[in-house]
């Protein structure tokens, strides 16, 4: 605005000096608030394999898929029971995946009345069947990943399938058992698979005469020269089953968790391999930890590991474990670390698991961290 004098000559009116006003200063915006999300660790619990060590089956597992806080431990809610109406009698959750914002994949393992893969809400509500093709899912369901086209891959005890986002098989299957060359000639149990930063897909085997790694290629396996490894990469001990792994892209490094029935040096244990993915070569074993330490090294006890996860994001590594060393395991709980590459070291976050045992994780068979 302005504000001008006027000064009357006769008829005549002269504009002689116009002064602009002052205007009081905007208010100032206020600062951004940006708020982060946050993250949840979702956890199912079903039948697992923890290297024979549990009993836990279809009937008395929990059967339940929940999320805690990533952060505080705490319990954030049930996302979906498989004890209940829409559930099939004898469903068991074997692994869960995150796939976007609002939801999760779960891997229902029924032999009976129907195995299939389920797309369901992270808050709850109605779940949707992304596939029950009998074919694709034939055998016991172990576990499930995400891969980079937005498509699955899923171990069912010898072999490992592959289906896209839209449930279709790819491969007749992607990884067969009998593989040769320093893959594995007899794979009768995958426990776990993971893709590294080229593709290419490193399994686990679990069997009392094949405890091993295998690295397999992208596209899947047709012939031995689709086994990537130049030698065979044995379990640390013959008595030690390869149960859960987890590779961290970021240092190529692949942490993998075995599980027995004893106390033994190295039978449950967690080690940390070095990758080459250019001369694809997994070597250098580095030991993370042992039960056999325990407690005089180590205050807590990881034993009879079923399930493993890392954020990357946060380099913290979530790993399921039974509550004690008895022959039966009676309940499981999560311990969380934080994961140094560098030093090759976990360490424990808190005094305390960071979520103890209860009647939601009888068996704890897979976790995937999320929003």
């Amino acid at each position: 605005m302005s504000s001008c004098k006027w000064i009357l000559l006769g008829l005549l009116v002269t504009t002689i000096a116009c002064e602009k006003k002052k205007e009081d200063p905007a208010p100032a915006a206020p600062p951004a608030v940006t708020t982060a999300s946050t993250k949840y660790l979702y956890v199912s619990s079903g039948a697992c394999y923890s290297g024979g060590n549990t009993t836990f089956s279809a009937t008395t597992a929990s059967n339940l898929v929940f999320r805690i806080n990533a952060s505080t431990g705490a319990f954030e809610g049930k996302v979906a029971d498989y004890n209940a109406l829409p559930a099939n009698a004898g469903d068991s959750p074997a692994s869960v995946t995150d796939y976007d914002a609002n939801n999760i994949h779960v891997l229902v393992e029924n032999a009976t009345s129907g195995r299939r893969v389920e797309l369901v809400p992270k808050v709850g509500g109605n779940r949707v069947t992304l596939t029950s093709n009998s074919t694709v899912l034939s055998a016991a369901l172990r576990k499930m990943i995400k891969t980079s086209d937005g498509g699955f891959l899923i171990s069912k005890g010898s072999i490992i399938e592959k289906i896209t986002g839209q449930g279709v098989r790819v491969g007749a299957p992607l990884i067969p058992s009998a593989l040769g060359a320093n893959c594995g000639a007899a794979n009768a149990q995958m426990t776990d698979m993971a893709t590294l930063n080229n593709g290419n897909i490193v399994f686990i085997n679990a069997t009392a005469a094949n405890n091993r790694i295998g690295l397999i290629s992208a596209a899947g396996y047709s012939s031995t020269a689709n086994c990537l490894l130049s030698a065979p990469l044995n379990a640390p001990v013959a008595t030690a089953f390869p149960v859960a792994l987890s590779y961290v892209s970021a240092s190529s490094q692949l942490i993998v968790a075995y599980a027995g029935n004893s106390t033994a040096t190295s039978i449950n244990s967690i080690y940390v391999y070095d990758v080459d993915e250019s001369a694809n070569t997994i070597s250098n074993p580095t030991r993370l930890y042992d039960a056999s330490l325990y407690p005089v090294t180590y205050p807590y006890l990881l034993y009879g590991i079923s399930a493993m996860t890392y954020d990357a994001s946060t380099k913290e590594l979530y790993v399921a474990t039974a509550i004690s060393s008895a022959t039966t395991v009676v309940n499981y709980a999560i311990e969380k670390f934080t994961y140094d590459a560098t030093a090759k070291a976990i360490t424990r976050v808190g005094s305390v698991p960071f979520y103890n045992y209860g009647l939601d994780t009888k068996c704890i068979s897979g976790m995937t961290i999320g929003e």
